[in-house]
């Protein structure tokens, strides 16, 4: 194995970049800031480790996606060829633990991975079985409770145990018989790759014992999203060999709710007493002006470790906010604007990124990009193994790997149409209820099953001879499987005699699958079909980011994550949005912080220019909303540029014809609504109330902080006289008359 000399490990690096990497025992935390080459520091402290004595075998790095562990993978071996390091994403160490120690607590290393739908499927299972009704609580309310629960390592006992009102006593009824069901189909949930490698390591001491001494040295990326489960994984695998090193940034935390806790990095000097702590300020990817505006954001944070932000980089361009009269002006002028800057020949189209706070909002988007004839990408997850005929056939191959999976079972038993009705699937289930066995199992005995007959006992037979047939086949790479499921099931044959558009896409998709898992294969041309499954399960929306097509990229901010682009827009940056609705509650302080860090992550993903887009209208949710610019607008320097895109008459102006200026410069305005929206100008007039009387139902009235809204209701008299009005962006609040401050908006 060829490696490279250590001197070599640390050339063009700053010597807070220098001390992280040949740290070598001892707990150690990276504070990393945005853009400060962290994974430069991480992968050069792999080849570092390995140059100086430490096993391969003995080093372990997590991060949180397969686009940043691949990478990770790519940089050490052109470090150290052939490391061999294990470099993974927590779920992915989470399936590889329960393949090779689930046996020492029963699991069957074949277990299938649900995504969230399946969970769903599953939970309502759990709510019929219970006699539950889901009117009152969705299968997904209560499938997120359950995912919150574990990931806070609750099990279904000890979530009992704190279960107070109806909806935590409904959720904790679902729990344990949700969890049954998973056991009986031989299947872990998405939650369960943590949450029992964590319950396992911290009731198995054993265990524990021997994966510290296997991994002496764990590095972990993205600290500040770690949630309870990761943690616990994460501290008990260096009780013994305490060799941590943790990377992250507290002002980058953004998954708080999917259960991530930002004091896991807060508080790691709580835990780790004698840990070294290193900060990385400087910042390669942004321009000053970028910087400064982020910093400006972030500083009104209280759960930060300060820090400050620097760079050698040109000054660059100011931030820019840009107000639109409404959504689909904005989605047009922004990607006219991108048109006209690869016409200018300033970018290419994969230079630019558009965030939004949720793929909702990208369908505006989407409509400007084919009018204007401008490649794009929507980055969303891999939705392409989300179509029905891609589903159905890795159903197929889900069944094959794991007999005893009962929700892949009834997907593809009638794909193709075999004539096997829901009554028959009923009596089938029932079946194997009383005998406690699975549907497969229940199938092979469709002869003792009296109440069904003719053709559905027929389709049922075949399709158990069927797959008991393909099973001989699993050895083979993945996408010979794919082809022998394609034709012995017909499912080929069904989509060719179809004859009409929609069946030659669809059989088009499926060829592509094929395509899909022969170039997984390929890889390492190893690997099982179990493999591909899981590889598909676990993969996040920005696995499916293609950054060598010459396309804009349109993701949500979540997604952006880790990402850089040379130019970034930031759209619908107003109240209800981004921040949030939810996050603007008196008593959601935290919330609203997450919502900063959010933006500010938006705005560092940004190497020489920013966009920040908000509009006086939006259509969302089926409503046309007066939109309240976002709160964290108001928070950026003096410096940043305010732009009035209504003021161009829907032109698009030039790179060098901006007008508008700083800030400051944008008081002479401020009546026009940028920062204190009001209905479009010449429609409508503001009339101040001074009292409590005079309101009245379907008056459009303006609060100070939550913008346009309609009255609903006013009742009782004098000093306790009130009105409820729904907001646009807050839904429906109650105030006594007399003691709120509104403006009725009256038309002229």
């Amino acid at each position: 194995m060829s490696q490279g000399k250590p001197f070599d490990l640390l050339d063009g690096l700053t010597w807070p970049q220098q001390e992280a990497v040949t740290h070598k025992d001892g707990p150690l935390l990276i504070l990393a800031a945005a853009g400060s080459g962290k994974t430069r520091v991480i992968t050069r402290r792999v080849a570092w480790l390995l140059n100086n004595g430490v096993r391969a075998s003995n080093i372990l790095a997590i991060t949180f996606t397969n686009k940043a562990a691949k990478e990770m993978k790519s940089r050490v071996d052109t470090l150290v060829p052939e490391h061999r390091v294990l470099i993974s994403t927590f779920h992915a160490l989470g399936a590889r633990l329960l393949r090779f120690y689930g046996d020492r607590i029963g699991l069957d290393k074949n277990f299938t991975i649900y995504d969230t739908d399946d969970r769903n499927k599953i939970v309502k299972m759990a709510l019929d079985i219970a006699g539950l009704d889901n009117k009152n609580f969705t299968p997904e309310r209560i499938g997120s409770a359950i995912s919150k629960a574990k990931n806070q390592l609750q099990t279904p006992e000890k979530y009992a145990a704190t279960s107070g009102d109806f909806f935590t006593q409904t959720v904790s009824t679902v729990y344990g018989i949700y969890q049954r069901k998973l056991r009986e189909a031989n299947a872990m949930d998405f939650d369960d790759l943590l949450y029992i490698p964590a319950l396992m390591m911290k009731h198995h001491e054993e265990l524990r014992a021997e994966l510290d001494a296997r991994y002496k040295y764990v590095m972990v990326d993205e600290y500040q999203d770690t949630n309870s489960a990761q943690y616990e994984i994460a501290r008990n695998m260096c009780k013994d060999f305490r060799n941590l090193c943790v990377v992250g940034d507290p002002d980058q935390a953004i998954y708080r709710w999917r259960g991530s806790d930002i004091r896991n990095i807060l508080d790691f000097e709580r835990d780790f007493p004698d840990a070294r702590v290193i900060t990385l300020e400087k910042n390669y990817r942004s321009t000053p002006a970028i910087l400064r505006a982020a910093a400006a954001l972030i500083e009104n944070n209280k759960l930060r470790k300060k820090k400050p932000l620097t760079t050698d980089n040109a000054e660059g361009e100011p931030v820019r906010i840009l107000t639109f009269d409404n959504g689909l002006d904005e989605a047009n002028l922004i990607v006219a604007q991108i048109k006209q800057h690869v016409a200018q020949k300033r970018y290419a189209y994969k230079d630019v990124a558009i965030f939004v706070r949720m793929n909702a909002l990208t369908r505006s988007l989407e409509a400007a990009f084919v009018k204007h004839a401008v490649p794009f990408q929507i980055v969303k997850g891999l939705a392409f193994f989300d179509r029905k005929e891609n589903k159905d056939v890795l159903a197929y191959l889900r069944l094959l790997v794991n007999p005893q999976d009962n929700l892949s079972f009834l997907r593809a038993v009638n794909e193709p149409a075999r004539g096997i009705g829901k009554v028959s699937l009923d009596r089938l289930q029932m079946f194997a209820d009383e005998h406690e066995i699975n549907l497969m199992e229940a199938a092979g005995k469709i002869h003792q099953i009296t109440e069904i007959k003719g053709k559905a006992r027929d389709g049922i037979r075949q399709f158990h001879t069927l797959i008991h047939t393909l099973r001989e086949q699993l050895e083979q790479p993945p996408e010979e499987l794919i082809r022998e499921v394609l034709d012995k099931s017909g499912y080929r044959k069904m989509l060719q005699d179809g004859g009409t558009d929609e069946d030659e896409e669809r059989l088009a998709n499926i060829e592509e699958l094929i395509t899909s898992a022969k170039q997984f294969n390929g890889e390492e041309g190893t690997r099982s079909t179990r493999d591909f499954l899981e590889q598909i399960t676990l993969a996040s929306d920005v696995d499916s980011f293609d950054e060598t097509q010459d396309r804009v990229s349109v993701m949500t901010l979540h997604a952006s994550k880790g990402l850089e682009f040379p130019i970034v827009y930031i759209v619908a940056m107003e109240q209800g949005i981004l921040p949030g609705e939810r996050s603007l509650a008196p008593d959601k302080k935290e919330d609203l912080e997450e919502e900063r860090r959010v933006a500010f992550v938006g705005i560092t993903r940004a190497m020489r220019e920013v966009y920040l887009c908000h509009s006086r209208l939006r259509d969302f949710r089926g409503q046309t909303l007066y939109a309240i610019p976002s709160m964290f607008l108001e928070e950026l320097p003096d410096e940043v540029q305010t732009i009035d895109m209504r003021a161009h008459g829907g032109r698009v102006p030039g790179h060098d014809q901006w007008r508008g200026g700083t800030k400051a410069a944008a008081a002479a305005w401020e009546e026009t609504g940028v920062r204190a929206p009001i209905p479009p100008a010449g429609q409508y007039g503001v009339e101040i109330k001074g009292d409590g009387d005079g309101y009245e139902k379907g008056q459009l009235v303006q609060h100070e902080q939550y913008g346009i809204g309609t009255v609903t209701d006013v009742s009782g008299y004098g000093a306790l006289r009130k009105i409820r009005i729904r907001f646009a962006t807050a839904g429906e609040k109650t105030f006594i008359a007399d003691k709120v401050k509104l403006k009725v908006v009256k038309k002229k």
